[in-house]
């Protein structure tokens, strides 16, 4: 997939013509995002942040920021949002999660936004298990797996677990919003892909103790597709396909539920219980 992208001066973001076919909604009830349609591609919007228009000819994006956005925040979404849905688009397989090298291949952890996924992967860094991604799963059919290139040596965390990933106060202030954690001696990051080994499906924190449990086929699949980008929900062809894909993830890689109490002191346990889990199953 080779895609350029072009960044544009913001302005104020103007109504746009016409209902979305789709809208991304947060856990709260927000709008994320909407998709429409537009001569020779897509449009997205991320409302309050920046526009993006996408031609399917020429593989090339525009970014528009609103007013006060900032530059970083522009191009995590290309890089976090756009770049994986038309990757799925293509027949790629990219799922919303972070990912980890573990001492059995790739741990992957895949969740709804703000549930700790970023957290987690930080944890396992500074624990001996260096970070391979923090937001994207970008996934390669390997043989009879899948492979999980390093996507790049950055955390993005709020204030909190960045105090706690980092043993201090980060340099910035801002506890509203995420900021990016460079990769470390305390947080080492993976520079070389990894064989996929297990998903973990983040539960929303409301269990009392570490809970992991398997996942049957049937139930991993529904789990996996809630958490996949993608671009048109209408076009029938590409969306059997990327089931098609999703299915075969589902049949060939151990899925668990995983839920736990959402306390920086817990998160050794956990990944003692999900290391001694692998350990296992392997």
């Amino acid at each position: 997939m080779v895609t350029s992208f072009e960044l544009l001066p913001a302005r104020p973001q103007a109504p746009l013509v016409g209902e979305p076919f789709d809208r991304w909604i947060t856990p709260d009830g927000d709008v994320a995002a909407e998709f429409r349609r537009i001569p020779g591609g897509y449009s997205a919007r991320f409302p309050e942040q920046a526009d993006f228009e996408i031609s399917l000819e020429t593989m090339h994006v525009r970014g528009v920021p609103d007013t006060g956005t900032r530059v970083e925040t522009v191009e995590t979404l290309y890089r976090n949002s756009i770049l994986p849905v038309i990757g799925n688009h293509l027949g790629g397989l990219f799922l919303h999660g972070s990912a980890v090298a573990g001492p059995q291949g790739a741990i992957a952890f895949l969740g709804l936004s703000r549930r700790g996924k970023s957290t987690l992967a930080g944890a396992f860094a500074r624990a001996g298990h260096p970070f391979l991604t923090e937001d994207v799963l970008a996934l390669e059919a390997k043989g009879a797996g899948y492979c999980v290139p390093p996507q790049g040596p950055v955390l993005r965390v709020f204030h909190d677990s960045a105090t706690f990933l980092l043993g201090q106060d980060p340099e910035w202030d801002d506890e509203e919003r995420k900021n990016p954690l460079s990769a470390g001696a305390t947080l080492p990051f993976a520079t070389e892909p990894a064989p996929l080994a297990a998903i973990c499906l983040l539960g929303p924190g409301t269990s009392p103790t570490t809970l992991l449990e398997p996942l049957g086929e049937a139930e991993a699949l529904a789990q996996l597709i809630r958490h996949a980008f993608l671009l048109d929900v209408e076009d029938k062809q590409r969306l059997r396909g990327h089931f098609g894909r999703l299915a075969q993830l589902a049949a060939a890689v151990p899925c668990h539920a995983l839920d736990y109490p959402r306390d920086y002191a817990q998160l050794p346990g956990v990944i003692g219980a999900i290391l001694d889990r692998l350990a296992s199953d392997g």
